[in-house]
């Protein structure tokens, strides 16, 4: 064990919740002239992109932060089969394997060799780790959820609608352009942001629209307003009274839509008055003919630096090659370790120094437990794994007068459940681990349309439907709020789609899904090796399959996501012996998947499915690979949640949750004024207290720019 050390604050966790609350208050140290420090905490790696980009042309990232003495892992860049062996061998975070970038947490019992006599919680959690956290694979989308959640009387925020509305936009600027851009915008009273250049200190060049085939090409859309949104929303424009297939004939300027966007957002028109297309934290070329105004600036043409931008390539969840994608590790790395000349980017004596030079960041680094010390402050306990050798740990421990913690739902939880149980933080709230939410998440393929939908193509999400707002033409039952959104599929991922069902149902079974993906794997050679001796002999006759791209394959496959208002009743309690490191269960004994959202969710996708199969095909319906009965054969069936919110949630007081709304940890010991124990603060999802109903990106960042806000003013 090392020798302690001790920083002015600690931040647990580099995703949103840590980003969002790390670098407002480092700049305010620095403001403050204290020689005040922050330690951030991560237990996964740097990721970049391994091919030349508009801004990287010599692709010197990776060499930059290897000379800043950083460990850094490259996207997995192949696109076909070898990709898919790339990803599941590489970036899955395994035992031996602890730098990969995904997660993929079976909650349970994994029972004898992890075949027999296991116990599933019934869910199965897709989680990144890396330093960028959730940002390394989310899909990019900035969405506000209705006020109606909002009204729930579980949620003891005090904002004004007013209020809220400008965190909000804080957040949307946050992450289109920069949390410190977003800070000076601020200050200067211009949020949203209104200029025709882009703002000062910007990382990123702003949220972007995606629906065109390329970039540059003007989609023709509907611009609604949105009381919700300086940006408006986004619709595709159709002819009123004209039948979804006939629509092309009537608007042919939609041909410039990306498919799947034109399907999924005229199938939505259909069914519900709320849809469009969803604000993206992607780079993208401004069309040709936009006029310069507050809400549309020309990023890359025609003028300004040169900024990367999306190529449509289908990967945002397995890792942007372009490096369009507005990932956290961009502003992390500006602001702790500065960034390389383009113009000569091996001469470190060109490097351009850090904007937060008080923040220092360690990697491959896992809390175990927060200790509060008898005098003030905290201890943080933690493993660091030697970078090549990750079997070999060092235990360490560092102090600080504020600790952050924002690893995540899944993360924190297990750190304020262990900190309870070994008595390090022993006056925590009973209610630690309780209120979690699968956020309504489900997942669903519908394997014949009748319309090419080429789901390898654009970004992973292009467009959205919300259905049962306060809206009567959205169905109107506010209880059951859900949002459905197209999903794409890396094409890495789509040279396996015959495998694909049973593939995904894999990825929820822990140890017992490597041999599924294995049998995936070999089934896989098998066939190609069949159909390989089979074209020798025919192909001249007639194209084999085995000759098809990864967009044919997939032409007339829709994948759609679904979330919405589940009851977030769920209880993490810490595994026992022979079980996984957390436990989960409803408290009301119902099982996760039973859940009523899931039977309205459902029903929209039935609705969905009647507007878009195969006429040749009538029977055909959405089928989400987690809930089949052949799940249920190999004790797979779960519900699979890539947005996990709760487990440290806000309440009123002690008895209600384990923080207030600004983030504060409640002390139950105490009572008074500040029930808390001072300095210590949660920011990230485990603080959510009812599902949203959407991606929680946005939010999650409006509540931790609050929290830090917060910390702030009670410096």
């Amino acid at each position: 064990m090392e020798g302690q050390r001790h920083f002015t604050a600690i931040v647990i966790g580099t995703g949103f919740g840590g980003t969002m609350t790390a670098l407002p208050l480092a700049k305010k140290f620095l403001e403050r002239a204290k020689g005040e420090t922050i330690l951030m905490v991560e237990r996964g790696t740097w990721w970049t992109t391994p091919v030349s980009t508009v801004q990287d042309k010599e692709v010197k990232t990776r060499d930059f932060l290897a000379r800043k003495g950083q460990p850094v892992q490259l996207w997995s860049s192949l696109n076909r089969f070898r990709g898919f062996i790339d990803i599941f061998t590489r970036c899955l975070r395994r035992k031996n394997n602890e730098d990969g970038l995904y997660d993929m947490t079976r909650l349970g019992k994994p029972g004898f060799l992890g075949l027999f006599g296991g116990e599933n919680d019934g869910v199965s959690i897709v989680r990144a780790s890396g330093v960028g956290g959730g940002s390394l694979v989310y899909s990019n989308i900035t969405i506000r959820p209705p006020d109606l959640v909002f009204g729930d009387n579980r949620w003891p925020v005090t904002w004004t609608p007013q209020k809220r509305d400008e965190y909000f936009e804080f957040a949307r600027h946050a992450i289109g352009y920069g949390v410190l851009s977003a800070l000076t915008a601020r200050d200067a009273n211009n949020l949203p942001f209104k200029g025709t250049a882009l703002p000062a200190g910007n990382i990123n060049p702003g949220l972007s629209n995606i629906v065109a085939r390329t970039a540059r090409l003007n989609p023709h859309w509907d611009l609604v307003p949105d009381p919700n949104s300086s940006r408006g929303i986004k619709r595709i424009h159709l002819a009123p009274g004209v039948p979804p297939d006939q629509q092309l004939a009537q608007v042919p300027a939609n041909r410039f839509w990306l498919d799947r966007a034109r399907v999924f957002q005229t199938a939505m028109s259909q069914l519900t008055s709320d849809f469009g297309t969803v604000d993206l934290a992607i780079g993208d070329l401004t069309p040709e003919d936009t006029p310069v105004g507050p809400n549309e600036f020309p990023t890359n043409y025609p003028t300004g630096a040169p900024r990367n931008y999306c190529e449509r390539q289908g990967r945002c969840n397995v890792g942007c090659l372009p490096g369009a994608r507005h990932t956290l590790n961009k502003q992390l790395m500006r602001a702790i370790l500065g960034t390389f000349d383009p113009a000569a980017p091996e001469d470190p004596n060109k490097d351009k120094k850090p904007d937060l030079p008080n923040v220092n960041l360690e990697t491959l680094s896992e809390v175990d437990v927060i200790r509060a010390l008898p005098g003030g402050g905290y201890e943080v306990q933690y493993i660091q794994r030697q970078e090549g050798s990750l079997s070999r740990t060092t235990r360490k421990t560092v102090t600080a007068d504020i600790v952050i913690v924002a690893a995540g739902c899944v993360g924190t939880s297990e750190i304020m459940l262990r900190s309870k149980q070994r008595g390090t933080l022993p006056n925590l709230s009973d209610k630690v681990g309780f209120g979690f939410s699968t956020n309504g998440d489900y997942i669903a393929f519908l394997e014949r349309t009748k319309e090419r939908v080429s789901l390898i193509r654009g970004p992973v999400t292009t467009s959205y439907g919300h259905f049962n707002t306060s809206d009567p033409a959205t169905g109107g039952a506010a209880a059951m709020f859900h949002t459905l959104e197209d999903q794409g599929i890396p094409p890495a991922l789509a040279s396996v789609a015959g495998q694909g069902v049973p593939l995904i149902r894999s990825l929820g079974k822990g140890s017992q899904g490597r041999l599924f993906i294995l049998h995936a794997i070999l089934r896989f050679l098998w066939k190609r090796l069949l159909q390989s001796i089979h074209a020798f002999f025919t192909n001249y006759r007639e194209r084999g399959d085995i000759f098809r791209s990864e967009e044919e394959i997939t032409a007339n496959m829709m994948c759609v996501v679904g979330m919405g208002r589940e009851a977030s009743v769920g209880q993490f309690r810490l595994g026992k012996s022979g079980e996984t490191s957390l436990r989960l269960s409803r408290t009301d004994g119902k099982k996760f998947y039973d859940d009523p959202i899931y039977d309205a969710i459902r029903q929209s996708l039935a609705r969905t499915a009647a507007i878009l199969r195969d006429p040749n095909d009538p029977t055909s319906e959405f089928i989400n690979p987690f809930l089949t009965n052949t799940a249920g054969a190999f004790d797979a069936t779960s519900i699979g949640v890539s947005h996990p919110l709760g487990g440290c949630i806000m309440g009123a007081d002690v008895t209600k949750g384990t923080v207030d709304e600004f983030g504060r940890v409640f002390d139950k010991s105490k009572a008074g004024a500040r029930p808390f124990y001072e300095k210590l603060y949660i920011a990230d999802a485990a603080i959510i207290p009812t599902a949203l109903g959407v991606n929680p990106t946005l939010t999650i960042s409006a509540l931790a720019l609050r929290i830090g806000d917060q910390i702030i003013k009670e410096l």
